[in-house]
């Protein structure tokens, strides 16, 4: 989340990421208390396209956030906050951000051919809703081809751009929706949303299992990363960015229009909050050894407390000192012996971890930029009492990755999903599945190893596994899309 990420206050002077050409979502994340997601059908005949076409470029283009102005942004709020003097209520400076993408549907309709899409990003072109169902894991029915999970709003129809809007309240963030709307109007035929907000008081910047959410985010090489983050990995350009230079893979190429886009998935991920509590303090309760508690159990699940302090520098209990702390990469513990193998940090970036396996080819590449938001109302009363959820709540995901195979389809397929991840390990069992973001493609148990621990820093025993009986994690649904850079909006997409 925004809230959580830490860039150089003045990008290097040398840098290949054009900070005035990317939007401002997919680097470093546009600044938000609140945010909209507006998801729009297009209307598809020749005039409404082009009638479209003309408003991205004359209406929509100028005012589309970029990384930069995000950049001119945080310093005015960082200045904002120096002038207030102790006692003084803080200054919500009143900015709106906002950035487009566009679906494969939408960016036909757009003009953009088939030929100039490459044929490598498959996902994309055959929308999330079907990579759900053959790669993703999304429950699905007896015969494996409809989604159980799913709202109407995302299942039964497609789905051409989508419009994030971000605001420091809900009144700010109303009257820039309106004007969105009033542009878009007459080039739409249908349009529905989704509105996040960052959680109140002490639990901003968590997500609402409770914890701090957006630490591990990958920093870009050359742009916005320190030494300090070397462990939690930096990664090259190439791997958020289209059409930058690819070490690992020097053949690869894309169309010049999509240099400094990328691809943006997006998934509605409702979090059932009382039911993972009770696992994790019944699953507390049945350990024989004393003074196991159910956020223990949590941590272990997650990998970190709900402070953010890492479970591998603070396996037996929260360290305040440890809040957030990216100091480490499993190098030191290959056997599991304070962080689970299957514990949702390092199931999704396992850093060091991975035995046999260099970072720069196995690791690096997978990462992804993650700027989501939470939704949903805190937790009643009455759900903490009878341990059961009775309203939405969860996480507006966001990713952006270069492609999509690499980035969010892999971590969730290969590593999320897959119970032998990490493979080959030199503990030699099987670690079983992310347990907060794994998915068995029918909702149903689920196994992970070593989350309850013989010892209270972990001991590996291939015996030692529990399983969750439901997910705690719902995928209402969700799409693929491309940000283009600002240079592809004026020369390419608009008319």
């Amino acid at each position: 989340m925004s809230s959580q990420t830490v860039f150089q206050s003045t990008p290097s002077s040398n840098s290949i990421v054009d900070a005035n050409n990317v939007q401002g979502d997919v680097v470093i994340g546009l600044i938000k208390r609140v945010e909209c997601f507006l998801f729009l059908t297009l209307k598809d005949d020749n005039e409404s396209r082009l009638a479209f076409r003309r408003t991205l470029k004359d209406k929509l283009l100028p005012l589309i956030t970029t990384t930069q102005q995000v950049l001119e942004t945080q310093r005015k709020i960082d200045e904002s906050k120096r002038q207030t003097k102790p006692g003084q209520p803080k200054k919500i400076l009143p900015i709106t951000q906002f950035n487009i993408a566009f679906s494969a549907s939408g960016l036909k309709k757009l003009g953009v051919g088939d030929t100039e899409i490459p044929s490598d990003n498959a996902a994309f072109i055959a929308t999330q809703k079907s990579d759900a169902v053959t790669n993703l894991g999304d429950p699905v029915d007896s015969k494996g081809q409809k989604l159980l999970t799913w709202s109407p709003d995302f299942l039964q129809h497609s789905i051409d751009a989508v419009i994030l809007i971000t605001a420091p309240d809900q009144e700010s963030l109303c009257r820039k929706i309106d004007e969105i709307k009033t542009i878009v109007k007459d080039s739409i035929s249908r349009q529905f949303s989704r509105t996040g907000n960052v959680r109140p008081g002490s639990e901003a910047g968590h997500e609402h299992f409770g914890f701090l959410d957006g630490i591990s985010t990958p920093k870009i090489k050359g742009f916005n990363s320190t030494q300090a983050d070397e462990q939690a990995g930096v990664v090259n350009p190439s791997v958020i960015l289209v059409g930058h230079p690819d070490e690992t893979n020097p053949s690869t190429t894309s169309p010049a229009w999509m240099k400094d886009g990328s691809f943006l998935a997006i998934r509605e991920l409702q979090q059932l909050v009382p039911e993972f509590q009770k696992f994790c303090d019944e699953t507390a309760k049945k350990n024989p050894i004393p003074g196991v508690t159910g956020e223990f159990i949590g941590a272990r699940v997650v990998g970190r407390w709900k402070s953010g302090a890492p479970l591998t520098l603070a396996p037996i209990e929260d360290n305040s000192k440890l809040i957030g702390a990216q100091n480490f990469d499993y190098a030191d513990e290959l056997e599991q012996q304070r962080c689970p193998y299957a514990a949702h940090v390092r199931k999704t970036n396992p850093r060091k971890g991975f035995a046999g396996f260099e970072p720069e080819t196995a690791v690096l590449p997978h990462l992804m930029v993650r700027n989501g938001i939470p939704y949903g109302p805190e937790l009643t009363k009455e759900e903490i009492e009878e341990k059961q959820t009775k309203h939405n709540r969860g996480l507006l995901f966001v990713s952006y990755q270069s492609k999509i195979e690499n980035g969010f389809q892999f971590v969730q397929k290969s590593w999320s999903n897959n119970v032998d991840f990490p493979i080959k390990n030199p503990a030699k069992v099987t670690p079983g599945f992310d347990l907060l973001i794994g998915q068995s493609g029918n909702g149903g148990p689920r196994t992970a190893q070593n989350i309850t621990s013989n010892g209270m820093a972990g001991e590996t025993d291939p015996n030692n596994v529990i399983t969750a009986p439901t997910e705690f994690i719902k995928t209402l649904g969700g799409e693929y899309f491309f940000s283009p850079s600002i240079e592809a909006i004026r020369t390419k997409l608009g008319a």
